[in-house]
């Protein structure tokens, strides 16, 4: 099969969207037969995908666009990271710049991205351009010729004029290859670091249309694993195409999988139970225990009175190792287990040691969370609540990134990445010196209002945090998930 293209409209990190874009349009061939001849499998078909060279056979579309190999392997993303293998779509962003030049550029396709490198503009998804791909083209006659486009005008190509479909000047022809060089070499520098966590940062692609739960999981993985490694191979080589924040420093925990502990322990209550104790006093002495006095203090309030709290003055460990203890034993003085800490719904602990990791983790988790919100509280003026979940078993929430296998059984090793507790014991220590007595942590005005005002609990929150004298009304507050 032979394409006409020319080497004239090849551009440096071209997408391999925009190359097969072109090359329909040049040869008045609907995208989906040039996908259908370039796939690798014939049971692929027009189920192809664009962007993968494990689908598309990456030579045989060098060679049919009569392009040089390398030109060509560059355009297909998975050729430059290790993208997830089940990603079905991919949203196509444009540079206005860019694509008014009609370029489109491979670096696109990673949600890392934000803005364009060369020219500083966001990104701007398209879901015309996005599914050109299955819809095709929409082609005309003319009285010469022909024209091709897509339906939100993005692409246009007509045949009566010159056979460039490219605006790119030679400067800026040499600036694409420059820094698509630097930035190739950076992610090349990045997947041998063989770290998980900046490997999916470094190759998730952008699949979303609108910010959801999920989506912001991702951008807070992405932005900690390219904190991690810019700390090891400096920024990366365009600063303002991605968007990072300060995080606090993190640990990570590795709990190896023994398939002799997994046969041997036994999930009964009173086995769990004994581990649970042991977890408990852990954690005690070696967080809660220098705030003892903080502890007794949340541990004398009624429920009712407990919805009343300072976000300014609060002890945070106190408070988070108060709500753990509740969430992991509520139902056990009915008669029933300790419940489970899991990494996600479809995955439980099978060993002694994952069952108690992952307690720490949630322990840590609940702490991150409230000092975080009591820090946004603060700076926002607003109040925030600690709810309990009703389920038996609890899901690590998003201040806790766990790595294991896909088995419903932890038959892997597991890796939890958490903020560093030595940091939190610190952000705590300097709320609690701020304070003249323990009896702060209860903010009085929210007292008055809990207590004699028409307030009306609700039965899922457990704690309750107020700023200062200010009441706020209204639009509802965040809250922590304690699982």
């Amino acid at each position: 099969m032979n394409i006409s293209y020319g080497r004239f409209n090849y551009i440096p990190f071209e997408s391999s969207w925009a190359m097969l874009l072109k090359a329909s349009a040049l040869n008045l061939v609907p995208p989906k037969i040039l996908l259908r001849e370039l796939a690798r499998a014939p049971q692929c078909n027009n189920s192809a995908r664009h962007w993968k060279a494990c689908e598309i056979d990456d030579s045989k579309m060098a060679a049919a666009l009569s392009l040089p190999y390398p030109a060509i392997k560059r355009a297909f993303i998975d050729n430059l990271v290790e993208c997830t293998p089940c990603t079905s779509q991919v949203v196509i962003r444009h540079c206005p710049k860019c694509i008014a030049a009609g370029y489109h550029s491979v670096f696109f396709l990673l949600q890392m991205i934000k803005r364009c490198p060369w020219h500083g503009e966001p990104l701007e998804a398209c879901r015309h351009c996005s599914s050109v791909m299955a819809r095709g083209l929409l082609f005309a006659r003319g009285e010469k010729g022909f024209c091709a486009k897509t339906h939100c005008d993005h692409f246009l190509f007509d045949s009566t004029g010159s056979i460039r479909i490219s605006g790119v000047t030679a400067e800026q022809w040499k600036k694409y290859e420059e820094l698509g060089l630097r930035i190739e070499k950076w992610l090349n520098a990045a997947n041998a670091m063989k770290n998980p966590l900046v490997n999916y940062a470094i190759s998730l692609l952008s699949v979303a249309w609108v910010k959801n739960e999920s989506s912001d999981n991702d951008e807070n993985m992405i932005n900690i694993g390219l904190t991690l490694t810019a700390l090891e191979l400096g920024e990366f080589p365009a600063p303002g195409a991605i968007s990072t924040w300060a995080v606090p420093p993190f640990e990570i925990v590795l709990a190896a999988y023994s398939p002799h502990d997994a046969a041997e322990f036994e999930f009964g209550a009173r086995d769990v139970f004994a581990l649970y104790r042991c977890v408990r006093r852990y954690l005690y002495n070696a967080y809660v225990k220098p705030h003892a006095a903080c502890f007794r203090y949340l541990m004398s309030l009624s429920r009712r009175r407990r919805h009343g709290l300072d976000c300014q003055r609060t002890c945070a460990v106190s408070a988070a190792f108060l709500v753990w203890c509740e969430a992991l034993s509520y139902k056990f003085r009915e008669g029933g287990p300790i419940n489970l800490v899991m990494p996600s719904w479809h995955v439980r602990p099978a060993t002694p040691r994952q069952i108690m990791v992952l307690w720490i983790m949630h322990f840590y988790g609940i702490w991150t969370s409230i000092e975080e919100k009591c820090t946004s509280s603060n700076q926002a003026l607003d109040r925030f609540s600690v709810a309990l979940s009703g389920n038996a078993c609890l899901v690590l929430g998003v201040e806790v990134i766990s790595i294991s296998g896909v088995d419903h059984q932890l038959t892997s090793d597991l890796a939890c990445l958490h903020v560093c507790p030595a940091w939190l014991s610190r952000q705590t220590n300097k709320r609690c010196w701020a304070r003249l007595h323990v009896s702060d942590q209860s903010n009085f005005r929210a007292y008055e209002t809990v207590e004699y005002w028409t307030y009306v609990p609700d039965p899922a929150t457990f704690l309750r945090f107020w700023y200062g004298n200010f009441i706020k009304k209204a639009r509802s507050s965040p809250f922590v998930a304690a699982g």
